[in-house]
C-alpha cells in the first residue's frame, strides 16, 4: 500500500516557496526603488553644483555663495543616505536569495531521497520526517549565521 505522507509535506513547502518568491520580488522592488532615489538625488546634486558654478562665474555675493554651498552639502548628505539605503536593500536581496537557494537544495535533497527509496517498501522509515524538516532547519541555521555576521 502506497502512503501519501510526503504529499502532505509538499503543500507547506510549495507555500513556503511562493512566500520566498514574494519576499524576493518585494526585496527587488525595494532595491529598484532605492536605486531610483539615489539616481534622483545624484541628478539634483549635479544641478545644484552647476548652479553654484554659474553663481561663482557671475560674481554673486559671498552670502549667496555660502547659501548655495550649504545646499550642496545637504544634497550630498542625502545622496550618502540614499547610498546606504541602497546597500541595505541589496543586502536584503542577497539574504532572501540565500534562503531561496538553501530551500531549493533542501527540496532537491528530499526529492533525491524519495526517488532513491521509492522501491523501498518499508512502511516505518524513520528518516522521512527528518528529511521533511531539512528545509526549515537549514533556513533557520542560515538566518542565525546571517544575524551573527551583522
Amino acid at each position: 500500500m502506497k502512503t501519501t505522507r510526503h504529499s502532505n509535506t509538499a503543500q507547506p513547502a510549495s507555500e513556503k516557496k511562493e512566500h520566498s518568491k514574494q519576499q524576493y520580488e518585494q526585496s527587488l522592488r525595494a532595491c529598484d526603488s532605492a536605486a531610483a532615489r539615489i539616481k534622483a538625488a545624484g541628478e539634483e546634486l549635479a544641478v545644484s553644483w552647476s548652479a553654484l558654478c554659474q553663481e561663482i562665474s557671475t560674481g554673486v555675493s559671498s552670502t549667496e555663495l555660502l547659501r548655495k554651498r550649504a545646499w550642496c552639502n545637504v544634497l550630498e548628505l542625502r545622496l550618502k543616505e540614499q547610498a546606504q539605503a541602497l546597500e541595505q536593500a541589496r543586502l536584503g536581496v542577497d539574504a532572501v536569495w540565500d534562503e531561496m537557494m538553501l530551500a531549493a537544495r533542501a527540496r532537491e535533497l528530499f526529492t533525491r531521497y524519495l526517488k532513491k527509496n521509492a522501491s523501498d517498501s518499508l512502511p516505518g522509515n524513520e528518516n522521512l520526517p527528518l528529511l521533511a524538516r531539512t528545509e526549515s532547519v537549514i533556513a533557520a541555521a542560515h538566518r542565525r549565521t546571517a544575524s551573527l555576521k551583522k
